[in-house]
This record gives C-alpha cells, sequence and structure tokens, in this order.
C-alpha cells in the first residue's frame, strides 16, 4: 500500500544526524543526505504536483537517546495505521548480503548507497 501526496502537501523529515546530513551547515536546507534525493527524484517524476518539503533533522542525538523514541513512533503508527519505514529493519536486510559497512561505513551514518536505498525505500512507500 502506497501513500499518496497530493498537489500542494507539505513534507516534513524528521530525525537525528542521518536526516540533518549537514542542513544547518551550508546552504543546502534539505542537507545533502535521503531527503535531498527523495526531492530530486520526486520533482523528476511528478513535476505536476508541486510539494512543500522540510528538513527538521537534529544531529547530536545519541542511538541511546533514539531508542525510546523510535519504539513510541512505532507504537503510534501500529496504533494509527500509519506507514513506518523502518530504516533499522532496511538496513539489516541489505547488510545481509554485503555487510553492513557498505551501507553505513561507522555503524550509523549512511553512505552514498545507504541515502539512496532510504530515498528508494521511501519513494516506494509514496506516490
Amino acid at each position: 500500500m502506497t501513500l499518496t501526496l497530493r498537489p500542494e502537501s507539505t513534507v516534513m523529515f524528521i530525525g537525528d544526524s542521518i536526516t540533518d546530513s549537514g542542513r544547518r551547515e551550508g546552504d543546502q536546507p534539505l542537507g545533502h543526505g535521503y531527503a535531498l534525493r527523495i526531492v530530486g527524484e520526486w520533482g523528476l517524476r511528478h513535476p505536476d504536483r508541486t510539494v512543500t518539503w522540510l528538513n527538521s533533522g537534529i544531529a547530536g542525538n545519541k542511538v541511546g537517546d533514539l531508542d525510546p523514541k523510535i519504539q513510541a513512533v512505532r507504537e503510534l503508527a501500529r496504533a494509527y495505521g500509519a506507514h513506518l519505514l523502518a530504516a533499522d529493519v532496511l538496513f539489516a536486510g541489505l547488510a545481509a548480503t554485503t555487510g553492513p559497512e557498505y551501507w553505513a561505513a561507522d555503524g550509523v551514518h549512511p553512505t552514498p548507497a545507504g541515502h539512496a536505498a532510504l530515498a528508494g525505500a521511501w519513494l516506494r512507500l509514496v506516490a
């Protein structure tokens, strides 16, 4: 099942440094990671559906800080029937064939291929 964005929708990416991807350090408010890839690919695929894109990712959170939040988001998604892109599940599946370093060299932050995988998964979920 996919989620359909109507023209004039607003999408906000939220998360940690993976989402932030340098958005506050330069001239690219979407950062340089998966969010930017999604916006570019969306524009290519859907030039007739204008979307406002926002990135509110904040670098600096630690995995230990995020785990309770991740669990809460999973519970909310279940309770409300919301679409959830579980990145940990995505990367675990990908790492089974290549090893985790290919997707996140430091074990946390995606490589360019990791950001492409996140963007691709998001674009399969949203039409």
